[in-house]
């Protein structure tokens, strides 16, 4: 670009030039060769100018909730510039592969797309991100809530961290919490601290907005901090440039999802589908033993994938060991989880029950070819076998 300008320049100067000078002293043509690099270097330097793409905003999100103007988000804005502006950055950059979706699932529940941009401040756009109190996933849901909306959340999935699910149910709740306060400050507040919590601020505060509650310190910390921190993330993404910061362009994730048949791991469906494994792995943190449990279930492929992972057979699977297993009148658990070589509690969960019930089926992390010798004393483990004893 510096070479074109400076020819440009050239060319004008020399036409500048061209007219000041006495006829007496004509200048001599240009040669075939220079009035065709003058040409090239003009035509690139246009061409340029014409394709160079602008850089990326996002008004449509910032127009979409209104953005107050208060201290608190001028106070989070000059944060996020300066000394989280690394982990601001890496957030929008993650962001472009979840956005398109995020989108389509906003419009779909006629939800505000400034809400695609609640995950910066939520979980910077980490699939397995858990919060100290227990929340997890893009959208950070507490397992009760996730629960409540549809999620599954026990020993072996956590569709918190599934981003397609959990993203349709965070727009439920955040469609429900509108509902209820009819006010974004207020639903946001509430989808930090709980509703009750921010109904109760209200009441007892004698106050009727977010920002009340703010000044008056009648909700968490925390809270007070989270709705403003959303407003400057607002801001950064309508206009980036000026911020310091960039969007990347949202992309389309090239997955499918395909409903298998359990228990099935992960790893023989990269050895039949020929994936890589750590791939499948990181498109299914939802699966927290690198598992599908018993069962129909969905998980995410590669596209190109998706039909050989629907043929696959849970028969031929040597990775994973489960079976099924009739509660004998004699048994306890703690004298089956010995037998068997695994924790009274992993029974309990991977079957979510509290205590064994006569005549009860359950899940044991074992063959069912191999439950006699075990029970009898004499199994040995097979090299490389899942036991589900422990995590992914």
């Amino acid at each position: 670009m510096k070479r074109a300008r400076y020819l440009t320049l050239a060319l004008a100067l020399c036409a500048t030039a061209c007219a000041t000078v006495p006829a007496s002293r004509p200048v001599p043509p240009a040669s075939s060769a220079e009035l065709l690099e003058l040409r090239t270097a003009l035509e690139n330097a246009t061409l340029r100018t014409v394709v160079a793409e602008p850089p990326q905003v996002d008004i449509d999100a910032a127009a979409s909730i209104p953005i107050p103007e208060h201290r608190s988000i001028r106070s989070a804005l000059a944060y996020f510039t300066t000394e989280l502006k690394p982990d601001i950055q890496q957030s929008l950059t993650r962001s472009a592969q979840y956005k398109k979706f995020i989108d389509r699932v906003l419009a779909e529940s006629k939800l505000p797309k400034a809400l695609a941009y609640l995950p910066v401040i939520e979980s910077a756009y980490l699939q397995t991100l858990t919060s100290s109190a227990g929340a997890r996933g893009i959208w950070q849901f507490m397992p009760e809530t996730a629960r409540e909306y549809g999620l599954r959340v026990d020993w072996w999935i956590d569709q918190r961290a599934d981003p397609d699910l959990s993203t349709r149910a965070a727009a439920a709740y955040l469609k429900d919490l509108y509902s209820d306060f009819h006010d974004w400050p207020l639903a946001l507040a509430a989808y930090n601290a709980g509703a009750r919590r921010i109904h109760r601020a209200l009441e007892e505060s004698h106050s009727s907005t977010f920002w009340d509650l703010l000044e008056l310190a009648a909700i968490p910390k925390e809270t007070r901090g989270y709705v403003p921190t959303f407003f400057a993330s607002l801001i950064i993404a309508s206009d980036p440039a000026t911020y310091g910061f960039r969007l990347s362009d949202a992309v389309d994730a090239d997955v499918k999802r395909v409903e298998v048949e359990g228990p099935l791991s992960l790893r023989f469906i990269a050895d039949a589908a020929n994936l890589n494994a750590a791939v499948l792995r990181d498109l299914n943190p939802m699966l927290r033993r690198g598992v599908v449990p018993p069962g129909r279930a969905v998980i995410r492929v590669p596209a190109r994938s998706a039909e050989r992972v629907a043929a696959i057979s849970k028969n031929d699977d040597p990775y994973v060991a489960v079976c099924t297993y009739t509660v004998r009148e004699r048994d306890t658990l703690k004298r089956l989880a010995k037998a068997i070589g695994t924790k009274p509690d992993t029974i309990l969960a991977m079957n979510g029950i509290h205590k064994l019930r006569h005549s009860e089926s359950i899940y044991l992390p074992v063959r069912a070819t191999e439950l006699g010798n075990l029970l009898s004393g004499r199994r040995k483990a097979r090299p490389g076998e899942h036991t589900l004893t422990g995590g992914m």
